[in-house]
């Protein structure tokens, strides 16, 4: 993370949350490491990933409460995977904002977090999906403040969104970047397209913006081009040992992988299937 990137004091009305620009809180919860934001306007707010349960996601309803009096006026989910939007239940009568691919991808997101965690509070949730939809962007008004919600190509899974704060210098990024670890690469990735998503991505950053991870701390337009450019390495290793005709069980001992290998198992496959579409 550059040393350029604007730093706010961690707030005084509530431990674990900082303010990362004007009126924009960042909470970093436990487990699974997953941020959630509250943006704040003056006629309403609006939240980021409700967290990965209903018990988890009141506890952060509860928290939007103490953080601002104004109602909540709207709930984007960033992408599929049910810890950035179990907790949408704890929302009653609010917009649950996503993209049109969460339609019918929530399905098997939704069954894949129950059968890895049968034993948490996420296997008792009844998950409540996105009510609102849109391809390309989706805008609101918080009275004094303007909020946009674009889709800019597939990465991380096929509906990964950006929430972009354009006074406040904010974009939230979902896990089409990530800080606390390497990105990840799951079943339903796109190894090969995640590189040009993250450059159109990294046009809408200037050099002070502040982007949030879906998991880590808050990082810099610096640090987003480092890890496109690791991001696209692992698409063109991919691209090169299918046209080489490597195997695909081959192919990941052969790479020479800017992260750990056996993180990457799922972009491998998921990348030779990609190429013979």
């Amino acid at each position: 993370m550059s040393a350029s990137l604007r730093r706010v004091a961690p707030s005084d009305i509530l431990p674990g949350w900082i303010e990362v620009a004007d009126r924009c809180f960042i909470g970093r919860h436990q487990p699974y490491d997953v941020n959630s934001a509250v943006i704040v306007g003056g006629e309403g707010v609006l939240v980021v990933d409700t967290r990965a349960s209903l018990t988890q996601g009141r506890e952060l309803a509860e928290q939007v409460r103490r953080l601002s009096s104004l109602p909540v006026s709207v709930v984007v989910n960033t992408h599929s995977h049910f810890d950035h939007w179990f907790g949408n239940g704890a929302f009653p009568d609010v917009p649950l904002v996503g993209h049109e691919s969460l339609l019918t991808d929530l399905a098997a997101a939704t069954e894949r977090g129950k059968r890895e965690y049968p034993a948490d509070d996420v296997a008792s949730t009844d998950p409540v999906p996105v009510d609102t939809t849109f391809s390309s962007v989706w805008a609101s008004e918080l009275g004094d403040r303007y909020v946009e919600v674009v889709h800019l190509g597939r990465g991380h899974t096929a509906g990964d969104v950006l929430v972009r704060v354009p006074d406040a210098d904010l974009v939230c990024a979902g896990d089409l970047i990530e800080s606390s670890g390497p990105p990840s690469y799951g079943v339903d990735c796109y190894p090969l397209e995640w590189g040009a998503t993250l450059q159109q991505v990294s046009s809408l950053i200037g050099t002070g913006t502040v982007v949030v991870p879906g998991h880590g701390p808050p990082v810099d337009k610096a640090f987003v081009l480092e890890q496109r450019l690791d991001i696209v390495d692992v698409g063109e290793q991919i691209r090169a040992l299918t046209h080489a005709r490597v195997p695909v069980g081959d192919a990941l001992a052969q790479g020479q992988w800017p992260f750990p290998a056996e993180g990457l198992h799922d972009a491998v496959r998921r990348g030779y299937e990609h190429t013979t579409d």
